[in-house]
């Protein structure tokens, strides 16, 4: 009740007390009390929804397979990636050492030159092309990687200078060269894909 009706009320209240007696005027006083303030009602924050930032795939999609497949010298191992390839792709031998293809191919001093020999085969629906000198990789016995050498080797071409085109199902077989250091020996070969994400192969070579 505000402070003009309580004020009001009291005047009757003084009335009501010498008419109808003190307890009604007691009671009608009582109810203008100030009532407790109201307290404040504290709203919650609202809660805080986190994103969910996991990549998923649409319907009836899937990522390209990726990772190492692992093989003896000899084995067929399968290479993929994101771009369509699939291929078959066979180390048949490692030539080591091997000897330039003419007199103006020679290794660096203190280098001695080495082969390896791919048999690839075009998998997919769609033609590949590529650089066999580019997707060809050896590895040491001292751990070092190297890219090939663009020098060709005797006895096995090197595609067409490493170009390489397959229609689906065609195969092609060469050789990519590369400069060992004196005192090292082939311990791995690697093929894949160095442009696109996928599946790559890797040989053992004892």
């Amino acid at each position: 009740m505000d402070r003009h009706a309580c004020t009001r009320s009291r005047k009757t209240a003084s009335v009501l007390g010498a008419a109808a007696g003190l307890t009604a005027a007691v009671l009608l006083v009582a109810s203008c009390s100030a009532s407790p303030p109201h307290q404040a009602h504290q709203h919650s924050a609202p809660a805080t929804h986190h994103a969910n930032t996991t990549a998923t795939h649409g319907p009836g999609t899937s990522a390209p397979p990726t990772g190492t497949s692992i093989g003896q010298m000899g084995a067929t191992l399968p290479v993929s990636d994101s771009s369509g390839t699939q291929l078959d792709v066979t180390l048949q031998k490692v030539i080591d050492p091997a000897s330039g293809a003419s007199q103006y191919s020679n290794p660096a001093k203190g280098n001695h030159f080495a082969g390896v020999k791919l048999r690839i085969h075009n998998t997919a629906t769609t033609t590949y092309q590529n650089n066999a000198n580019n997707e060809t990789t050896i590895t040491l016995s001292n751990g070092k990687t190297l890219h090939a050498d663009y020098n060709p080797i005797a006895g096995c071409g090197n595609f067409d200078n490493g170009q390489i085109t397959l229609k689906p199902g065609a195969a092609s077989t060469g050789c990519v060269t590369f400069q060992v250091p004196k005192g090292q020996k082939i311990t791995q070969v690697g093929y894949g894909n160095t442009v696109f994400p996928g599946k790559n192969a890797d040989w053992q070579v004892s």
